[in-house]
């Protein structure tokens, strides 16, 4: 009966939460957004937790209280924080099958524990932080354990912040979060360094690599220097210079760098992880068989990006159907207007 209760509580309160208005015709002072965005930098990370390109800043719990769940579940703990009080842990907002579990595996955030700030955001009455456990980079927590993820309020009466010290601003911020240590300059995790590998291969246009840990993350590197990387259920696109037996590459989502090392056939990344050079067009290519029509389609439905498809037409033996009827059942089936270019160019 109790836990009835405190079921229909947690409901009320995301349903009271998620229906608050937010104030109009009030506008935070922008130097206090401006000096919380210098001093915690956001970190990006996919739906299941996994860091996307360099980290930002690295912030330690000062105070408890702060309840999260695991972010596999693609969702975080609501709490707040009213000026002057303690945090206070409201509900779980945006989940929906699995409430149970997700309830059931609540934690709270430890004092002294380091985590990533993944979103920052300023409104007239609040300023929120979401943030995500730190395992690669928190000696005290095991790394095995999986990403939690929490979002807290500050909350603040109405005009207040519009007016308002941002250093008084500052202050009660960082009695929550404060700078790691290392967070003057941040780093993603040290890997170990692997012994010397054989020579590099020369480079290959397009290729398509696949990582040896989650073959689902894919590498398609292009002719004309443009890639597109498959990585923690995301898409992203940019361009690479191939730099002696390095590799690096611009991000154009985020704005960030990387770089990958030659390693023979292979590539090895930032973190240690190797990603392992994909052969189905030269065994394709040996064997005789040709690529068709219905090869485009399920490559189509098995969510491939453009530029992989495209990059398998322009290095594959071809012997596609460009008649209209066969043009309009591509269409049908989902082929974009890119891939068709590519089919009907590749029938010439």
């Amino acid at each position: 009966m109790n836990r009835s209760r405190s079921v229909i509580g947690i409901l009320t309160a995301v349903i009271l939460a998620a229906g608050l208005p937010r104030l109009h015709g009030q506008t935070p002072n922008p130097s206090i957004e401006q000096q919380l965005r210098s001093e915690y930098q956001t970190t990006r990370v996919g739906t299941n937790g996994t860091v996307v390109g360099q980290p930002g800043s690295v912030i330690e719990m000062q105070d408890d209280g702060l309840i999260a769940i695991p972010a596999s579940f693609g969702a975080y703990w609501y709490n707040t924080l009213k000026k002057g009080g303690r945090i206070k842990a409201n509900a779980i907002q945006h989940v929906g099958q699995g409430f149970s579990d997700a309830f059931n595996s609540k934690r709270p955030l430890q004092v002294g524990e380091k985590l990533y700030l993944t979103r920052l955001d300023v409104t007239p009455t609040e300023i929120v932080f979401e943030v995500q456990s730190c395992g690669a980079c928190d000696l005290s927590v095991d790394p095995n354990d999986p990403p939690y993820r929490g979002r807290l309020a500050f909350q603040f009466d109405k005009g207040y912040l519009v007016t308002a010290d941002s250093k008084q601003v500052l202050e009660t911020v960082g009695r929550v979060f404060g700078l790691a240590a290392s967070a003057a300059a941040p780093q993603p995790p040290t890997a170990p360094i692997p012994p010397p590998g054989p020579p590099a291969a020369p480079l290959k246009l397009p290729s398509t690599y696949a990582n040896a840990q989650t073959p689902a993350d894919q590498l398609q590197l292009n002719a004309d220097r443009s890639f597109s990387l498959q990585a923690a259920d995301e898409t992203y696109h940019g361009t690479f210079v191939v730099n002696g037996g390095t590799i690096e590459l611009s991000i154009r989502e985020t704005g960030d760098k990387t770089t990958a090392t030659i390693r023979g056939s292979n590539l090895s990344d930032s973190s240690g992880q190797t990603w392992v050079l994909q052969e189905q067009s030269a065994r394709a290519a040996s064997s005789g068989a040709a690529l068709q029509n219905e090869d485009v389609v399920k490559m189509v439905k098995a969510g491939f990006d453009d530029a992989i498809i495209i990059a398998k037409i322009s290095s594959s033996k071809c012997q596609f159907d460009t008649s209209t009827d066969a043009l309009i059942q591509l269409k049908q089936s989902g082929v974009s207007p890119a891939v068709l270019k590519a089919i009907v160019g590749a029938g010439k």
